[in-house]
């Protein structure tokens, strides 16, 4: 039993000789990868140590302010144990001022006579500033005398030129008298001036508590832990990481078509921004799509019962209604991007050449092997992703009756493989900039549509070319007929796909009626009134399609059309 004892204590006290030899280093590190989130980003450093046997904490710094301390993790290379990882926030103390033992003789001396002459300055200054306010009374009294304004009319031109005289000289003599005044409330403010801050340095200097020089930072350090464990002297390296929420990054694209037989670029951009007080410097980032911050709990589903509606009756004292409420939760899918050219010249690389996609089970990443510099500055900083070419198949669409010029459009296939989020697309047609369009993949079908703008080589006029009213026999019936022709002019110089849309109007009073006499070859939509014509135009080709319909309608009344 002794001899149980006397091996527990021994365990003891080695184990407390463990715990006194525990060590702690600060560990320079380095930023080399970032992971940005949509919404934040994770934060990778690394650093290298050489570290003595026993238990050694290993202390990082130059961590964010605010990051997820839930987020810490760490990994390691070398002949030793990590056994806790932690956060620490370490409040720097100022340095000391050493307090003079006594004040020298000089300093007093000084300090005396300063406040002596402060003093003096001070009555001075009211004194000069009452003699101010004197002279500026005197001379408004003279100013506003009568008999300088010539209210007495009495006065003869001798006594007036006195007048005059008198108050010139009184005049020179007030103003000259002001200047000086002046001048030397001018020169003992200044002085005044010099005295007060003099007088300030040499109390602060007294009573030790001037402004020392001190380059040193108050603020708190954010700091993580990592405690191990060697059996010899060894060196090693550690990898830690965190997250952080002030980061993130948002998609944009580029989409532009040059000629309408070949494909659309599509360049996928990243605006990205950080503020989390460290400039990454020269890192290796990626960019998820996933979001950190979102509930990974898989959802639940309650029973669901049904029951009759019970209407609330009125002036009840107890009542309850029955109703089913349904709650759903739908999550939107992420959207779409931009399309990039790229020059037939030879071009420079860019970084988008260097991009990595990774399909992950829940995101996407990509991984730039470029390494990239973001200034802690919360601005948008903008890079290339990738670049893709879509196959596209181009056509125009006309609305006459609303615009004289065919619109340019194109589908887009097989978008689907491209992963895109919901963003704002910068459309270019033929190197020109031509509006933005809105790319949102889950309300997308498998043909993506962009409108690529205005052409104004194609030419579409509409006109009325007949109006023919007449009143029926025998009844109250007024009947208009109206023929139309649409003139299609193409001066491209190679065939083009045209769509053109036009309408009859529709009516939901009983007494008017509308038919259709000649829809000239267009599909039909009874329900909406809408004519359409699918047409190929040869180049420099004109073509004309003619309509009519006709109303009837109560002659004694005034149709609107």
């Amino acid at each position: 039993m002794m001899k149980k004892a006397i091996t527990i204590a021994s365990v003891f006290f080695i184990t407390l000789s463990i715990l006194g030899a525990e060590k702690e280093r600060k560990v320079t590190s380095k930023i080399e990868n970032v992971t940005v989130f949509l919404q934040g980003a994770q934060i990778q450093r690394k650093g290298s140590f050489n570290i003595e046997k026993g238990i050694t904490r290993l202390v990082f710094e130059g961590i964010t302010q605010n990051f997820n301390k839930n987020s810490i993790q760490a990994k390691g290379r070398g002949n030793f144990i990590i056994l806790d990882v932690s956060h620490n926030v370490f409040y720097p103390l100022p340095d000391k001022v050493q307090i003079p033992s006594t004040i020298p003789i000089k300093t007093q001396r000084e300090i005396n006579y300063v406040t002596d002459s402060l003093s003096q300055s001070n009555w001075t200054l009211k004194q000069e500033r009452s003699s101010l306010d004197v002279y500026n009374s005197e001379k408004n009294i003279l100013l506003s005398s009568g008999v300088i304004k010539g209210q007495n009319q009495n006065d003869s031109i001798p006594l007036l030129k006195d007048a005059l005289v008198y108050l010139r000289t009184k005049l020179i003599e007030i103003n000259k008298l002001i200047l000086e005044t002046e001048k030397n409330i001018e020169f003992e403010t200044t002085l005044n001036t010099k005295l007060k801050s003099r007088l300030i340095i040499l109390t602060n200097w007294r009573n030790n508590i001037e402004s020392v020089t001190n380059n040193k930072s108050l603020s708190p350090v954010q700091q993580i832990i990592v405690t191990v464990s060697a059996d010899v002297s060894t060196s090693g390296s550690l990898e830690i990481s965190y997250n952080s929420p002030s980061a993130g990054w948002s998609p944009s694209y580029d989409l532009r078509a040059n000629q309408i037989n070949e494909p659309v670029s599509l360049t996928y951009k990243a605006k990205i921004y950080q503020n989390t007080g460290t400039d990454w410097d020269n890192v290796n980032i990626t960019l998820s799509t996933i979001n950190p911050n979102r509930n990974n709990n898989k959802p639940v589903l309650a029973p669901w019962y049904i029951n009759y509606y019970s209407p609330i009756q009125r002036g009840a004292t107890n009542y309850q209604r029955d109703d089913v409420k349904l709650e759903s939760a739908a999550e939107s899918m992420p959207s779409i991007t931009d399309l990039g050219t790229m020059n037939k010249e030879v071009e420079a690389k860019h970084i988008s050449n260097f991009t990595q996609m990774n399909n992950n089970m829940a995101m996407v990443e990509f991984d730039l092997s470029i390494p990239y510099s973001i200034p802690s500055d919360g601005k948008e900083h903008l890079m290339a992703v990738s670049s893709s070419k879509i196959e596209a198949d181009y056509e125009y669409f006309a609305v006459p009756k609303q615009e004289r010029e065919a619109f340019l459009m194109a589908k887009l296939t097989g978008w689907e493989d491209l992963n895109l989020l919901p963003a704002i697309a910068n459309i270019y047609y033929d190197g020109t900039y031509v509006g933005q369009t809105r790319i949102s993949p889950s309300s997308m079908t498998d043909t993506l549509e962009l409108a690529l703008g205005r052409d104004s080589r194609i030419v579409i006029e509409q006109k009325k070319i007949s109006n023919v009213e007449k009143i029926k026999k025998l009844s109250n019936e007024k009947e208009s007929t109206l023929t139309y022709q649409i003139t299609v002019k193409s001066l491209k110089s190679a065939h083009i796909k045209l769509t053109i849309m036009d309408q009859i109007p529709l009516t939901n009073v009983e007494e008017i009626k509308v038919h259709l006499i000649d829809k000239g070859k267009a599909e039909y939509n009874e329900y909406k009134g809408f004519l359409t014509w699918n047409m190929t135009i040869n180049p420099r080709e004109t073509k004309k399609i003619t309509y009519s319909y006709s109303i009837s309608y109560d002659k004694e009344k005034t149709l609107v059309l």
